[in-house]
């Protein structure tokens, strides 16, 4: 038996198989190498969305959302930059600098502003339009208008504004987006925040804005804006570009032959021209209520006037996109009809007796001559968000006295209400100018009130009082060239 163990061969047993070992080896590194390229592109994909093939995946993956609205309490925050601020910043970068910086503020954009702690970029300021246009599948917001636009104070920026809208209030909106109208973006109402910036050939800044509010506007036609649902991101930025954007620097040249002193302009001393509608921002949700952050915003409401004797009363808007007939506009005369101080509302009116022709001595009467139209306001017959006494939303308030540092920084900055003892100097349609009654109208500044369609301004020579409980919302503070401050408030509570 040992015999047979110690002479045991196992050179008859059949050989083993090869493992292929450098095989395994390769396939497993290849597994990595696949793996590595997976985890490096899924961060490429999701760190850049503003690449067009990164977008179309995500959205596929339904791992991106669309542009949602923001509420003012609760936007990004951001820096208010003027004209002049906007070009002395980004005049200075190289391209390779530009492109980082439009990567950057497009990305930023399409995530909602949720990843980044840099600061938003918003534009304050007077433009006034050159062109507007349709927007189109092509671009890259897919319906709207965007309205191009040149600053007042600073010439050498040009912004594009976007108001992405539904297809059935883009006519509304290009009835109130003119060439020659007035566009004035303020800290307190708009959130124009920007999302490119292009160097054109002269040398001039054009800036892609848009309005992370997408509120409701009122002007020639009133219309709401709506966030986009989703984006088409292979055309790029800007939408308005070359052969477009010469048209529309001719259009507006053209328009200024025609105009020499433009509404959108504010010149010391200058003949006052007839002013263009101005588009004004309408509030249409209570305070207090959550602001839908997708869709169109409620119906823009507006009021109807009451009827007054010896004025034409103006037609009501009947549809958030039909084109208001602008009110009447009627010259103030030597011998007003009487006009109690509240008039009580009935079913039939008596007919009109018409005006004296002559006085009861036989003086023939002549009408005075109408006051003269400020330049810098906005049309008659604007309308916008008016409040109870004691309901206005809660802000800083100040006197006439507090005004000259204000007027000295040229920037509001903040939501400010006046109040203080005022007398009327001047009164027309929709408008008044007051002067503080304490004071002589040399030592007074001056204040013009925008008053909404269907409110009578007060007469001439009246004196009163608004506190904390009525103010004024005060718009803009500007020194002239002779030292004297103006003032432009609105009237914001209801009569």
């Amino acid at each position: 038996m040992a015999d047979d163990f110690y002479g045991y061969d196992d050179e008859g047993d059949e050989p083993k198989g090869r493992d292929n070992l450098f095989l395994w080896t390769v396939f497993i590194l290849l597994l990595i190498g696949v793996a590595f390229a997976c985890w490096l592109g899924s961060f490429y994909i999701f760190g850049h969305p503003e690449h067009p093939q990164a977008y179309a995946l995500l959205k596929k993956l339904k791992k991106i959302e669309a542009p949602r609205r923001f509420e003012v309490t609760a936007a990004p925050p951001g820096e208010f930059l003027s004209a002049q601020r906007l070009f002395e910043r980004y005049t200075k970068f190289s391209r390779l600098e530009l492109e980082r910086e439009n990567e950057e503020l497009i990305r930023n954009y399409l995530r909602n502003y949720r990843e980044t702690k840099k600061l938003v970029p918003y534009v304050t300021g007077r433009y006034v339009i050159l062109d507007s246009y349709d927007l189109k599948k092509t671009d890259l917001f897919p319906t709207g208008v965007v309205a191009l636009a040149q600053s007042t104070d600073f010439p050498q920026v040009l912004i594009e504004h976007v108001y992405t809208s539904a297809p059935r209030t883009v006519p509304a909106a290009r009835a109130s987006l003119q060439t020659g109208n007035p566009v004035k973006l303020e800290r307190t109402n708009d959130l124009a925040a920007v999302v490119h910036v292009e160097k054109i050939a002269d040398g001039r800044l054009q800036f892609t804005v848009v309005p992370l509010l997408y509120g409701s506007y009122g002007g020639l036609g009133a219309f709401s804006l709506e966030p986009p649902p989703e984006l088409n991101m292979e055309p790029g930025l800007p939408v308005i570009k070359g052969k477009m954007l010469e048209e529309g620097l001719k259009k507006f040249t053209a328009y200024r032959t025609r105009n020499p002193v433009s509404p959108g302009d504010v010149t010391p001393g200058a003949p006052a021209a007839t002013p263009a509608p101005e588009l004004v921002r309408v509030d249409t949700v209570e305070p207090g209520q959550p602001v839908p952050e997708t869709g169109a915003m409620p119906a823009v409401a507006v009021a109807t006037p009451v009827p007054i004797p010896g004025r034409a009363t103006p037609r009501p808007i009947a549809s958030a996109t039909a084109v208001p007939t602008p009110p009447a506009r009627v010259a103030m005369t030597a011998t007003p009809p009487p006009m109690p101080v509240s008039t009580p509302l009935a079913v039939t009116r008596p007919p009109i007796t018409p005006l004296p022709r002559v006085s009861p001595d036989g003086v023939p009467l002549q009408p005075f001559v109408a006051a003269q139209r400020d330049p810098n306001m906005p049309n008659a017959g604007a309308s916008w968000r008016t409040y109870a006494p004691g309901q206005a939303p809660p802000a800083r308030a100040v006197s006439l006295d507090d005004v000259g540092p204000i007027a000295d920084r040229g920037d509001v900055g903040e939501r400010l209400y006046l109040r203080g003892e005022f007398r009327v100097t001047a009164s027309g349609a929709n408008r008044a100018v007051l002067r503080d009654a304490t004071k002589p109208d040399d030592q007074s500044p001056r204040v013009v009130v925008e008053y909404p369609a269907g409110s009578v301004p007060p007469p001439e020579r009246e004196r009163f009082v608004r506190d904390s409980a009525r103010p004024y919302l005060i718009s803009d503070v500007r020194r002239g060239a002779d030292g004297v401050v103006t003032i432009y408030v609105k009237e914001i509570i209801s009569q």
